[in-house]
C-alpha cells in the first residue's frame, strides 16, 4: 500500500476519485452514492431472509402457537450472525461482491494488491461495524458512523475498510 492518494493529474494536483495501490496500479473508487446504494440492497435482501428464516423457526418451534417468540432471543441473535456471515463475508472473500454491490458496479479489493480481500480481511470488514452495533444504547449509531466515516475520508474509506485494509472500486 504505496499510496491510497489519487495519482496526479496533469498540472501535478491531485485528482479525486482514484487510488494508487501498493502494487503500483491505479484504480477508480466508487462514489459514495454507489456504496449507499448497494449497502440499502444488501440490507434488505438480508432482511428478507431473516424474516423467513425468523417466520420458519418460529414455526417450527411451537406447533401449538407460531406466535410465541419465548426465547428467541438467541435464535434471533444467531441467526442474524449466521446470515450476516454467510452473505457478506463469504461473498466478500470469494468474489469480493456482495448481491447489491454487483447490481450497482462495485467491489471491494485489497488495498495493497488489488485482488480478493481473503476471510481474514472480508470478516473484519463485517465484524467491526457488527460489534459497535452491539454497544448498549449508542451502538447503531456507531455503527452508522462506520459506514459514514468514508464521506470525509480521501479515498472514502470508511473505519471498517481502514481496519481491513479495503477499498472499494468501480466494477
Amino acid at each position: 500500500m504505496s499510496d491510497y492518494g489519487e495519482p496526479p493529474s496533469h498540472d501535478g494536483n491531485r485528482r479525486t476519485g482514484w487510488a494508487e495501490l501498493g502494487s503500483g496500479e491505479t484504480v477508480e473508487l466508487a462514489r459514495i452514492g454507489a456504496r449507499f446504494g448497494a449497502r440499502v440492497l444488501d440490507a434488505i435482501i438480508v432482511a428478507v431472509v431473516l424474516f423467513v428464516l425468523i417466520l420458519v423457526f418460529a414455526s417450527a418451534s411451537s406447533s401449538s402457537d407460531a406466535a410465541d417468540f419465548s426465547g428467541f432471543d438467541v435464535t434471533g441473535i444467531l441467526l442474524g450472525l449466521v446470515v450476516g456471515i454467510g452473505y457478506e463475508v463469504v461473498q466478500i472473500a470469494l468474489w469480493g461482491q456482495t448481491l447489491g454491490k454487483r447490481i450497482v458496479g462495485v467491489r471491494v479489493i485489497h488495498a495493497a494488491h488489488g485482488g480478493l480481500p481473503g476471510w481474514g480481511k472480508a470478516f473484519g470488514r463485517w465484524a467491526i461495524p457488527g460489534l459497535l452495533a452491539l454497544i448498549p444504547l449508542v451502538g447503531w449509531l456507531l455503527s452508522i458512523l462506520c459506514y459514514v466515516s468514508a464521506t470525509w475520508d480521501r479515498v472514502y474509506q470508511g473505519w471498517h475498510d481502514k481496519a481491513a485494509g479495503t477499498l472499494v472500486i468501480k466494477k
